[in-house]
């Protein structure tokens, strides 16, 4: 009795395979469909995210705020900076707002930052927000809500801006 396999079992082996693989890879393409969502460019999506802001003269600060449905979480977010900018002086000051730790940041959560001339709560601490710029608050400053991640099946970590807010834009 021979243990060799004829030559034609061979070949159904392989075609057999090849089967298998070509199914395995539509079903992997499938799942990436269904993931990413039909027309999704992943090397230069974004989150789905709104930023609002408001600007208080009063108290020397502006606020921006996660608006929509959308939510950063530490799945895809590496890092929420908050960047302002001092129009007068094209001097920037960068903030971070959250990373791993602070995550997941959505609908409704805001971040204040404050110029250092007013002293809001009258505590004697002129630093009353969540964070402060070494430079009065003007308007024509703008605050860049800048977001840092992979998005699942992108295929790089890239930074994009979500929104900006002008002061003196209608946020005053």
């Amino acid at each position: 009795m021979s243990t060799d396999t004829p030559s034609g079992t061979r070949g159904v082996v392989t075609v057999e395979r090849i089967a298998v693989w070509g199914l395995a890879l539509l079903a992997v393409a499938g799942v990436v469909a269904v993931i990413a969502g039909p027309g999704a460019d992943l090397r230069t999506a974004a989150p789905d995210v709104t930023v609002d802001g408001s600007y208080d003269a009063d108290a020397g600060a502006v606020t921006v705020t996660l608006a929509g449905d959308g939510q950063l979480t530490s799945t895809s977010t590496n890092e929420l900076a908050v960047v302002v900018t001092d129009a007068s002086r094209n001097e920037t000051t960068r903030l971070v707002w959250a990373d791993g730790g602070e995550l997941p940041v959505g609908a409704g959560d805001s971040f204040t930052v404050d110029d250092p001339s007013v002293d809001s709560d009258g505590n004697g601490n002129y630093l009353d927000g969540d964070g402060s710029v070494g430079f009065y608050l003007e308007s024509g400053d703008t605050v860049d809500v800048v977001w840092t991640g992979r998005l699942v099946g992108a295929p790089d970590e890239r930074t994009d801006t979500l929104g900006t807010v002008t002061i003196g834009n209608g946020t005053a």
